[in-house]
């Protein structure tokens, strides 16, 4: 299974990762694949301040899938990278009601819903049977390298942020890791 690890403790906020983004998948405006969330915590004399990289987690159990009526949602059995078929999307946006993380974006210009696809033409030949060892676009752009493209992402050994959806419900395909104790 494919997924994505974010190193909290590396990422700086300086979203990178959202305009590699945004270039590579060509989206327009008001449709974000991958924002960085701001969180601040702790307090005087000790405050945080995190930053969190976020996008749809290719959910192991999508409930965008299991929501979408016309069956434009998919799930590669090999890869786990779930996908929009924008030819069978009516834009109903039940997706985007269901996913507890806010991945599905709707698109006024053409009337459907898009997500992140995990850069699915960089990192997958085109019969989509082997890695081509590219990283998706805002892997490849983190200059802190607070991203990393996972082909055999596991369970999770650290805790996920505070505002991060139970991970119970979907089994996402992402993990966290802290670099210091957890202090939200």
């Amino acid at each position: 299974m494919l997924g994505f690890r974010i190193n909290l403790a590396r990422c700086v906020g300086c979203r990178a990762c959202e305009v590699a983004c945004r270039q590579e998948m060509n989206t327009v405006k008001g449709v974000r694949y991958r924002v960085v969330l701001e969180r601040q915590g702790g307090g005087f004399p000790t405050p945080k301040r995190l930053f969190v990289s976020i996008s749809c987690n290719h959910c192991k159990e999508p409930a965008c899938m299991k929501a979408c009526p016309k069956g434009a949602i998919s799930k590669d059995p090999m890869w786990g990278i779930v996908l929009i078929d924008q030819e069978k999307c009516v834009g109903c946006r039940y997706c985007a009601a269901v996913c507890p993380y806010g991945a599905p974006q709707y698109n006024r210009a053409t009337g459907k819903t898009e997500k992140c696809t995990m850069c699915v033409h960089r990192v997958l030949t085109k019969d989509r049977k082997a890695l081509t060892g590219y990283k998706p676009a805002c892997v490849a752009t983190c200059p802190a390298k607070a991203l990393e493209f996972v082909t055999d992402i596991g369970e999770p050994t650290e805790p996920d942020p505070s505002h991060f959806a139970d991970r119970t419900i979907t089994k996402p395909a992402v993990e966290f890791t802290w670099g210091w104790e957890n202090p939200w």
